[in-house]
């Protein structure tokens, strides 16, 4: 439930339906949510990347993401804290308008 309303995604008014991400079909995105020890590993590799990042970019207001490229495959992961979600997809919609992304002042939220 707690990612559901983090997503900001319609809440199904069964709530058995509302447990069980299968149930959200009125969301925008089809998910699946894990939790606990079963994501530990990334979620630490996640946080050792954004480290190293900020140590390198200290000064830089752009979202982070975080891209896992295994061996063996063209494709990969793209990782972001959820609560970012907001400015990452603003940060993506205004590249691909061929616009540049600068993070909102307080004054300006």
């Amino acid at each position: 439930m707690e990612a559901l309303r983090q997503m900001h995604m319609p809440e199904p008014s069964l709530h058995h339906l509302r447990v069980h991400e299968e149930g959200w079909s009125e969301a925008f995105i089809r998910c699946e949510v894990k939790a606990g020890k079963q994501v530990q590993t990334l979620w630490n590799r996640y946080l050792k990347a954004k480290e190293q990042n900020d140590a390198n970019l200290p000064n830089d207001d752009r979202p982070f993401v975080f891209i896992a490229k295994p061996d063996g495959t063209s494709e990969g992961l793209v990782c972001f804290n959820i609560k970012d979600l907001d400015e990452f997809c603003t940060a993506y919609y205004m590249h691909a308008k061929g616009l540049v992304y600068k993070k909102p002042t307080q004054e300006e939220e």
